[in-house]
């Protein structure tokens, strides 16, 4: 039998995964990649809050509508030559007394590779996920975590589709002054937003956001090996000091879930 049993409820346990969101605070990562005819750098950063806890014996807790939330900033560059039609002025040909025939030189239009201006996104999905308990010995510190059991489906849809609006209003202001570009400006737009599309967004985000969550863990509690069972009493009674040889974590069934730590100690 455990020498040390603690025991924490749903709404106890709901407390310490809350604190943990809070003790994650906000991580951040940069990167570079495709996003259809598109070159793009990205930066973003994320951070969790909320979620309500379910207790399943053995070994899961499930925390439900977890909050994600998110800022993305996109740095796009575009070719136009990869949209925009191609064509040539027409050569002019004359014959000249004492010189014959004299051409003008074929002049092609060549479209800018334009450089868009940073795309910033901020929003918040909700996901629900199972979590399975890890206690591990860690620098002489007892570490409990609750680390996930598998990527969660993250419903980015609404938000690939207001940030494919957004790309489709930069991309008009940044080539609104590239000379003879009038007459296809909307044409260009619609091209473009369409060659991307809400599937080929998505598909980008979810490269760049999943990787926060595939390895989400949140440490629940942190207890050093040498443990204090009490403190000097004066001069002659020092403080007595035990050695916790190994930490479980489980849930619990009863009457209620009960997410349960024991602990075997040594003098």
């Amino acid at each position: 039998m455990a020498d040390i049993i603690v025991a924490a409820d749903e709404s106890a346990a709901t407390k310490l995964i809350q604190d943990a969101e809070s003790a994650l605070g906000t991580q951040a990562s940069t990167g570079s990649g495709s996003l259809g005819p598109f070159s793009a750098s990205w930066g973003t950063s994320i951070s969790f809050s909320n979620g309500t806890v379910d207790l399943i014996p053995p070994n899961i807790i499930r925390i439900a509508d977890c909050q994600f939330h998110y800022s993305l900033s996109f740095g796009f560059s575009i070719d136009l030559n990869a949209f925009l039609p191609h064509f040539c002025l027409p050569r002019v040909c004359v014959r000249l007394p004492f010189i014959g025939r004299v051409c003008t030189p074929r002049i092609c239009i060549s479209w800018p590779k334009i450089p868009l201006p940073t795309i910033t996104y901020s929003d918040m999905v909700k996901f629900t996920a199972d979590f399975t308990l890890n206690a591990q010995l860690v620098s002489a510190v007892w570490k409990v975590e609750v680390v996930i059991v598998g990527i969660p489906f993250l419903q980015i849809s609404p938000a690939a589709a207001a940030i494919l609006t957004l790309v489709g209003t930069t991309i008009a202001a940044a080539v609104a002054w590239v000379p003879f570009i009038g007459p296809f400006l909307a044409g260009l737009v619609i091209v473009v937003t369409a060659a991307i599309g809400i599937a080929g967004l998505t598909g980008f985000l979810g490269p760049i956001l999943t990787p926060f969550v595939s390895g989400l863990r949140f440490n629940i509690y942190n207890q050093p090996q040498v443990f204090q069972a009490l403190p000097a009493a004066g001069p002659i009674d020092p403080a007595v000091s035990i050695d916790l040889d190994l930490i479980t974590a489980e849930v619990q069934g009863s009457d209620k879930d009960e997410l349960v730590l024991t602990a075997d100690i040594s003098p």
